[in-house]
């Protein structure tokens, strides 16, 4: 059995996160696309009045893992909604699955309910790596700078320990069985 990361990622930061991880638990990856480009005023629409966009959903042997790491924004304090069409068509699939995102500032504490709701089960765990962190003290907290930054690999080292810290508790479900 194996680990599969499946992710979504507007801007590239959670594309590049989801490589990273990748190669931390040599894990297969999948993408979740979509059939026409997104912009942010679909973003918007698609949050304010909770639409599930149309994705081109990847094509996974399920049986092939033991654990699914989510990969994906969040946007306007909820699951980007590519990730959230990808949970309504698999759920029934999910097993064990973690959350993890590179996402602006703030913690959501409604994660874990969100989750819950569109998968029937908790997650494993959510961790929300903060591109907040990453910002001089001067552009902190501002959604300018945080939606903005685009991040670089080296930029990932940074959140090396936060990773190294939570995966650790569920290194049964990450080392791939032999």
């Amino acid at each position: 059995m194996k680990n599969l990361i499946v992710f979504y990622s507007f801007s590239g930061n959670n594309r590049l996160l989801a490589q990273h991880l990748q190669k931390m638990l040599d894990a297969d990856l999948r993408e979740i696309v979509e059939p026409s480009p997104r912009t942010g005023f679909r973003i918007l629409l698609d949050v304010l009045f909770r639409r599930t966009p149309k994705i081109i959903a990847p094509v996974i042997d399920w049986q092939q893992y033991n654990h699914v790491f989510l990969i994906a924004p969040i946007w306007a304090g909820r699951i980007a909604t590519p990730l959230k069409a990808f949970l309504r068509l698999s759920k029934q699939h999910l097993l064990h699955y973690s959350f993890i995102s590179l996402c602006g500032s703030g913690h959501n504490k409604k994660l874990r309910k969100e989750l819950t709701q569109l998968t029937g089960m908790e997650p494993e765990f959510i961790l929300e790596l903060l591109v907040n962190d990453l910002l001089p003290p001067e552009k902190k907290n501002k959604i300018k700078y945080t939606s903005g930054y685009k991040v670089q690999p080296t930029d990932l080292k940074f959140f090396d320990a936060a990773l190294d810290k939570q995966l650790p508790a569920s290194r049964q479900l990450m080392v791939p069985k032999r």
